[in-house]
């Protein structure tokens, strides 16, 4: 018998759409940390808002119920049986904005990150 233990990690980055709407990017990604919570703080988006971007790249899945609802409703069945009133989706994941990230870390070719939380951090700084 296995048993899989996943750790809950939390990463800032920058989001971006993929052309699947179930699937985005998290590119420019700082270090990741492990985390015992899915859910972020006030104090943990005072503290990463100040992290620096990096260079790795995570593939973010889960997002439905953190992207808008409009595009929510785009992912999988929930079009036929939701109303767009009826849309729970904190519209926190908005391409181009640095975002924290809590999920489980999915290590696998790619890697990635089944969403638990998500906090916007504004726009993402232009590279130079």
């Amino acid at each position: 018998m296995w048993i899989v233990c996943a750790a809950i990690v939390m990463v800032v980055g920058c989001a971006s759409k993929t052309s699947v709407p179930q699937i985005w990017d998290l590119t420019r990604a700082g270090a990741r940390v492990e985390s015992t919570r899915a859910g972020i703080t006030t104090a943990e988006k005072d503290q990463v808002a100040k992290q620096p971007l990096g260079r790795d790249t995570y593939q973010l899945i889960g997002v439905a119920d953190f992207v808008d609802a409009e595009t929510s409703r785009t992912i999988g069945d929930r079009a036929k049986i939701l109303t767009p009133r009826r849309v729970n989706a904190t519209g926190m994941l908005v391409s181009g904005h640095k975002v924290a990230v809590k999920g489980l870390l999915i290590d696998a070719s790619p890697v990635r990150i089944n969403l638990t939380s998500v906090v916007d951090l504004g726009s993402c700084p232009s590279q130079d």
